[in-house]
């Protein structure tokens, strides 16, 4: 059970390895949208006549690279949806493996515990009757 334990415990070490990668590659992902946002703020206006025929281009660009990106942000938010579904499997399965766990030392405690006792009751019960017949 012990074994079952550290293996469940290692898929949510894996499981949140796996999120993390992808919540930092969602951070990048944003960080790039941002730019481009700023990119079109900055740069999207036509400052003299001879720029105008490269605006289109620019923004056509900048749109094309914002729609792969949200596309790639969509399917990293599906990835995470399903590890996040494992990685809620994986930690109720390793809670309840645990308790099972705590259950079975507790018994196992208490049962060493009762044979501690009795052991101890029946050196007291010796020694009592030695003493009642008069033995040291």
């Amino acid at each position: 059970m012990q074994v079952l334990q550290r293996v469940k415990e290692h898929e949510l070490d894996t499981h949140a390895a796996a999120m993390g990668q992808i919540r930092a590659h969602q951070a990048q992902i944003q960080s790039e949208l941002d730019q481009l946002d700023e990119k079109i703020r900055n740069e999207a206006h036509i400052e003299t006549p001879e720029s105008a025929p490269f605006l289109a281009g620019f923004l056509k660009a900048i749109e094309t690279r914002r729609a792969f990106l949200q596309q790639e942000m969509d399917r990293l938010d599906q990835e995470a949806a399903k590890i996040e579904g494992q990685l809620f499997e994986t930690y109720t399965e390793a809670r309840s493996n645990e308790a099972v766990l705590d259950k079975n030392l507790f018994e196992k405690r208490r049962e060493e515990d009762m044979a501690e006792t009795a052991s101890l009751e029946e050196v007291a019960r010796n020694r009592y009757l030695r003493q009642m017949r008069g033995e040291t």
